[in-house]
């Protein structure tokens, strides 16, 4: 069984949990919430400035999956989220960015030179 953190939205407290596949989240060990998220993570730190740069490193790689697969709105509110719970400058840029970007008809730009495109069907 996979280790998953969550955070709950009442109290604030970081916590981990075993959890299987399709269990409902755990509720809060501090406060007995069962307003809890579940929070991205990486394993295997060795220390805190690591921690930060891989957690840094895995939810630029998410925001940029959605961006590959034409998601601006979806990278915008994950990007919103991340912002919140690891407010580095790197992400609060590229948040701060793509808040900027303008929808084209039929897709999004995600660079100046390319035009991403969703297809009707």
């Amino acid at each position: 069984m996979p280790i998953y953190e969550f955070r709950c939205e009442v109290c604030g407290e970081v916590f981990e949990s075993l959890q299987k596949l399709g269990d409902d989240f755990p509720s809060c060990p501090k406060c007995k919430s069962t307003q809890v998220i579940k929070l991205p993570s990486i394993f295997g730190f060795q220390d805190k400035s690591s921690k930060v740069s891989a957690r840094e490193r895995a939810i630029l790689k998410r925001a940029r999956d959605y961006l590959v697969d034409g998601k601006v709105g979806e990278a915008r509110r994950f990007l919103e989220k991340a912002k919140e719970f690891y407010p580095t400058d790197t992400i609060k840029k590229l948040s701060d960015k793509l808040a900027e970007k303008k929808a084209v008809k039929g897709g999004y730009i995600s660079k100046t030179e390319y035009v991403i495109t969703k297809k009707k069907g």
